[in-house]
């Protein structure tokens, strides 16, 4: 979520990797750059690669949640590669919340994972998103592509296992490219437990407390009242929007 939560190859110096295909003269292509939201159609593939350059974050809309990934460019198996964290689903091949598994750069139990970039894009929106850049300093693009190639090649006891809470595909996107882990959707997530946690203890412990001095079945009838309320209130602006 923030600087400290760190995989544990951040020591290890990715400078050995040299890669030949430079995609611009400058060191920071697409700094700060967010791009509309893409669909993955034909008629609008060629418009989106060509916005691309390495080291850019792809940031994939998921529903209830979004994917995000680092474009690497032409790799080792896909002429558009991507390189993200996955999560390992019940088959026992990585996750990455499309339609697809993603097919490993290698069998060693690394969750950090290459693979197509429409593979991956799969019936979700897609977007450039490298906005963190206003808050942490990219690499530049040469050095971005050396950590996700890095990563990707991993042993499995290398590199931090997927955790939703504290390394997810977000946390690691951003560790990549900007050395800071985090994730803003699980900050909201947190935002908004202790802002439903708060509004539990106004709309129904508070006033179970007060009834209680009028005794037990007072506090029970205040509870029930209070807790039907709460409920009421958290479904009718859902209900309103669907």
């Amino acid at each position: 979520m923030d600087s400290a939560a760190s995989p544990s190859l951040e020591a290890v110096n990715s400078s050995t990797f040299d890669i030949t295909k430079s995609p611009v003269g400058e060191e920071y292509p697409s700094k700060g750059f967010v791009s509309e939201w893409f669909k993955n159609v034909e008629i609008l593939k060629d418009m989106f690669t060509e916005m691309l350059h390495i080291g850019d974050l792809l940031e994939f809309e998921r529903g209830h949640y979004r994917h995000w990934a680092v474009y690497i460019g032409n790799g080792s198996k896909y002429e558009n590669e991507v390189v993200h964290l996955c999560n390992l689903g019940s088959t026992g091949r990585w996750f990455s919340g499309g339609s697809k598994f993603t097919e490993g750069q290698n069998n060693s139990g690394n969750p950090v994972q290459a693979g197509d970039l429409f593979d991956v894009w799969a019936d979700s929106a897609c977007r450039i998103n490298n906005s963190y850049d206003e808050k942490s300093h990219p690499f530049p693009w040469h050095e971005i592509y050396n950590r996700a190639i890095l990563f990707s090649f991993a042993s499995e006891k290398e590199f931090e296992r997927y955790n939703v809470l504290k390394m997810n595909c977000e946390h690691f996107a951003h560790f990549v490219r900007n050395h800071h882990a985090e994730s803003q959707q699980v900050k909201d997530f947190l935002l908004r437990v202790y802002q439903n946690g708060l509004s539990v203890a106004k709309d129904v412990l508070i006033p179970t407390l007060v009834a209680w001095k009028f005794g037990p079945s007072a506090a029970v009838g205040t509870f029930a009242t209070s807790m039907l309320g709460y409920a009421i209130k958290a479904i009718k602006p859902r209900a309103i929007r669907n």
